[in-house]
């Protein structure tokens, strides 16, 4: 074992775990001997009282946090091998270039050696950790065993996608940052990179039809779930970003006709769009459609559904299932954001990505060009990477204070390295032009926020002012509030004020526990919980919302499920 540096007890000059158990408050209840990874704990049957090896003792602290009175606590190092390090790959020439900044783990020593700092956990907090709650645990140890095949087949019991999700998923805060490792203090596994080594060394295996035909039996290989089915059935899908594919996916899988709609002129939604291919390759993006459409799903683009399409569309399927995301930018109401040179994010990433694929510049970046984007969120931050790739100087404004901000440390720290200079606690006061009615000058003012629960405010400072060629207003998205109310009434659903206003502690008591299957801790996250409180009283017993379109804006691996769920109450309902 190594002792890491990071470990918080190394100032005590105590080199190994040890254990304290404090007797007059133990209860015998075994949750420590339940929880512990290494067998370090057991119980004197005499005195019922927990035991503790110090020799065994790992120091990830599991009994410590969930020891519901406080009777067991560990001092020392955490006995863990150093986290692999894997460093962006910046262009020595930013100005044209797509490539890929993040890479993979590059040899199966790496990953076996980041594999094995996996503990196996009786109680893998990683999974309720993740949105999908992917079996992590099990892979890992598939890697150890250097078997892509099995650690295919278990990523295929709850994911389509885990060559995407493991470059866009913010892993800090989902299954890395509720690694055991993570909570006691230190490096959690490299849960992300390891999900990504699997699909790196060997594709995505796509969806199998276990509908049975003059074809032959099924061939075997992993598709989602499948499971032997003769259901006659057809399902719309409305929209064809996670949500809709996850969904289309499962349905495919188990024998169902899929056919999706979609109202722009190529299918993926923010796969396509929202994320660049400097963080996503267009590869990578396009192989879940390209893997439905060759099991036989119909693909309709440039369709757009209304919503008094829902009756016709019951008519003909059996049920549907929309997936219309969220896709209405938000824009700052302040003076002067209709002046020439402002526009929204979504707008200014689809012409930009495009241009960069092609390999030309849009009429309106050049070296020259001042870029202020307003925000200092991931879709901000992509933004202003696509500008510093023309040879435009770029700035972000953020009004929260950067503790609080809602974006991904590593990609925040991306942009800073490849030039984006980003100002938090600052927004934009207004925006000034010139006769022409172009914007030239950007007003700032500088804000304080206490807390992450507190809304920043606006100091009562004098505004300062930035010269400005083009601004990018980079809030965030909605949901089209007049078709959600008439397509699926209640939606988009608002996370409870407890969970959605404050940040929930770390100890995770309740978690993804195999063993306890009707536990709902155990079988869902608060996605999935969303979720099924709505389809418990759907609109329609045959309509059903998912992702961004049932939530608001979320993540990627969240519409995932979603759409995954969906589809299995749908298979349900269908027999």
């Amino acid at each position: 074992m190594t002792i890491t540096a990071e470990s918080p007890s190394m100032t005590t000059g105590i080199t190994s775990p040890r254990i304290t158990v404090i007797a007059e408050r133990c209860a015998g209840c075994q949750e420590c001997v339940i929880r512990c990874p290494v067998n370090a704990l057991s119980m004197d049957t005499d005195s019922w009282i927990a035991v503790g090896n110090n020799d065994l003792c790992v120091g990830c602290r599991q009994c410590e946090r969930t020891c519901p009175f406080s009777s067991i606590w560990i001092e020392g190092p955490l006995m863990t091998e150093p986290r692999i390090t894997i460093t962006p790959v910046h262009p020595a020439k930013l100005s044209g270039d797509n490539s890929e900044i993040k890479r993979g783990i590059d040899s199966w020593e790496k990953a076996v050696t980041e594999a094995a700092r996996c503990l196996n956990c009786p109680d893998p907090t990683c999974v309720k950790g993740c949105p999908a709650h992917n079996d992590i645990p099990a892979f890992i140890k598939a890697i150890r065993e250097k078997n892509l095949n099995k650690a295919h087949e278990i990523l295929s019991k709850t994911s389509m996608m885990p060559d995407i999700c493991s470059r866009v998923c913010d892993w800090a805060t989902q299954c890395e940052g509720a690694c055991t490792w993570t909570l006691a203090g230190g490096q959690g596994v490299s849960i992300g990179a390891l999900e990504r080594f699997i699909t790196d060394n060997q594709p995505v295996p796509p969806p199998v039809s276990s509908r049975r035909s003059n074809d032959g039996p099924n061939d075997g290989r992993a598709g989602g779930g499948r499971h032997e089915s003769n259901i006659e059935a057809s399902v719309a899908v409305v929209g064809s970003g996670p949500g809709g594919l996850a969904a289309a996916w499962e349905l495919i899988a188990n024998g169902v006709q899929v056919t999706m709609f979609e109202k722009d002129a190529e299918p993926l939604g923010i796969l396509r769009w929202g994320i660049p291919s400097f963080t996503l390759p267009d590869n990578v993006a396009k192989r879940p459609i390209e893997a439905l459409l060759s099991a036989g799903m119909k693909l309709n683009t440039s369709v757009e559904i209304h919503p008094e399409d829902t009756k016709v569309l019951l008519k003909d399927y059996d049920a549907i299932v929309f997936a219309y995301g969220a896709q209405l930018p938000i824009r700052l109401p302040v003076e002067g954001s209709t002046l020439l040179g402002v526009e929204d994010a979504t707008s200014f990433l689809e012409r930009t990505k495009s241009a960069l694929s092609n390999g030309t510049t849009p009429d309106d970046i050049d070296e020259s060009t001042r870029v202020l984007v307003i925000g200092a969120g991931n879709t901000a931050m992509d933004a202003a990477r696509y500008a510093r790739r023309f040879g435009a100087s770029a700035t972000a404004v953020e009004w929260m204070d950067r503790r609080f901000a809602k974006v991904r440390s590593d990609e925040l720290q991306e942009a800073l390295d490849e030039g984006v200079n980003v100002l938090f606690s600052t927004t934009v006061k207004s925006l000034e032009g010139d006769s022409s009615g172009k914007v030239t000058k950007a007003w700032l003012v500088n804000t304080i926020q206490k807390n992450a629960a507190s809304m920043p405010k606006v100091q009562k400072t004098p505004p300062s002012s930035i010269e400005v060629d083009k601004v990018i207003m980079a809030l965030g998205y909605r949901v089209d509030g007049s078709f959600a109310e008439k397509v699926a009434p209640g939606t988009p659903v608002r996370l409870r004020p407890e969970v959605a206003t404050s940040i929930p502690p770390r100890r995770w008591l309740a978690t993804g526990i195999f063993s306890a299957p009707t536990s709902p801790v155990g079988r869902m996250s608060l996605a999935r919980d969303v979720y099924l409180q709505t389809s418990a009283a759907p609109i329609h017993d045959r309509v059903w919302v998912v992702g961004d379109a049932l939530t608001g804006p979320a993540t990627v691996v969240a519409a995932m499920a979603q759409g995954k769920q969906a589809a299995k109450t749908i298979l349900s309902k269908l027999g």
